[in-house]
């Protein structure tokens, strides 16, 4: 018999989820107000996939004392892959 070309054969595709967590940082950004819209935007690009975001005022540099603003996040990616 020729199982190759069986009606009732199927082939089951394995598949395999992978989650990271993936930090990131927006640095030098120029005041509290532009970290607040850039924190907007985020919440609403990653929704429930944002899992934590700090907006961080950095030391002033040694050619001045401007200072600058740094939004750190965390997001978490889900990616499916098939094994074969």
């Amino acid at each position: 018999m020729n199982w190759n070309n069986h009606p009732t054969q199927r082939l089951l595709s394995l598949t395999h989820t992978v989650t990271t967590e993936r930090s990131i940082s927006l640095v030098c950004i120029p005041d509290r107000d532009s970290a607040e819209c850039a924190l907007t935007e985020l919440k609403h690009e990653h929704g429930p996939r944002l899992l934590k975001a700090v907006i961080r005022k950095d030391r002033p540099g040694r050619a001045g004392s401007s200072r600058t603003y740094t939004l750190r996040y965390t997001i978490r990616e889900t990616e499916t892959r098939t094994l074969f």
